[in-house]
């Protein structure tokens, strides 16, 4: 039985893109070319393209037309490689911004998630990393002062917080947790976005028995993918 042509419209642009004929970030045809070509309705040619946006292939914008999407950076969720290290691997710039380095209160939630008393000092540092000056992580970490007591005197543009832990305690043990969410209004702001989801990994290191770090990692869904690999 043959397939509906808006399936076939969709397997060419698909087949051009995978072929190299288009690049990311290229315009492809317009719907009226597409129209021409296929010798169909444009309503045929517009369920095509809106399928093929709501797969993430091409990116539409009004007036402007249909473009491929540019291709996501991916990031493992297993290791704790250094995000600038990521970017600079990829041939890219790596920046980024500190908005917050101080010491505070735990709360219940973090006294519970680092076997604290509420109420007992910790340090809290936020900073958005860039590549390409494109916000692409906003930080938020918790540290025990007793793990890395010079933590709020560094230069988190020289060296990010998590090679600075890595370097003076060094995890023994990682427990991540992933899930979707949408940001609220602060976080948003410093990732330059509108109405999008995030990636949240929720990040415990351990060193020996104890947790050392509690760290909330939000990654913007429409710039990043997260990727895992095993081996048996």
């Amino acid at each position: 039985m043959k397939q509906a042509l808006y399936k076939d419209i969709k397997d060419y642009i698909k087949e051009q893109i995978e072929q190299g004929e288009y690049q990311a970030n290229d315009k492809i045809p317009t719907e009226n070319e597409l129209t021409k070509f296929f010798s169909t309705s444009r309503q045929t040619v517009h369920k095509a393209l809106r399928d093929l946006a709501l797969e993430g292939i091409i990116v539409r914008y009004p007036k402007l037309g249909s473009f491929v999407s540019p291709q996501k950076p991916q990031t493992s969720i297993l290791d704790l490689r250094a995000i600038s290290d990521e970017v600079k691997s990829r041939g890219n710039i790596y920046s980024n911004e500190l908005i917050s380095l101080k010491e505070l209160k735990a709360t219940e939630e973090i006294a519970q998630k680092m076997s604290l008393v509420k109420d007992q000092k910790i340090y809290e540092s936020q900073l958005i990393h860039k590549e390409n000056d494109v916000p692409v992580r906003f930080d938020i970490r918790y540290i025990k002062p007793m793990a890395a007591k010079d933590y709020l005197k560094q230069d988190f543009a020289k060296i990010t917080p998590n090679e600075y832990l890595q370097k003076y305690c060094p995890a023994q043990r990682v427990d991540n947790s992933i899930e979707a969410i949408l940001p609220d209004d602060f976080i948003r702001i410093f990732l330059d976005l509108e109405t999008e989801p995030c990636l949240l990994i929720s990040r415990l290191v351990w060193v020996g028995d104890g947790v050392v770090s509690y760290s909330k990692l939000y990654y913007p869904s429409s710039r990043y993918i997260l990727k895992s690999s095993f081996s048996y």
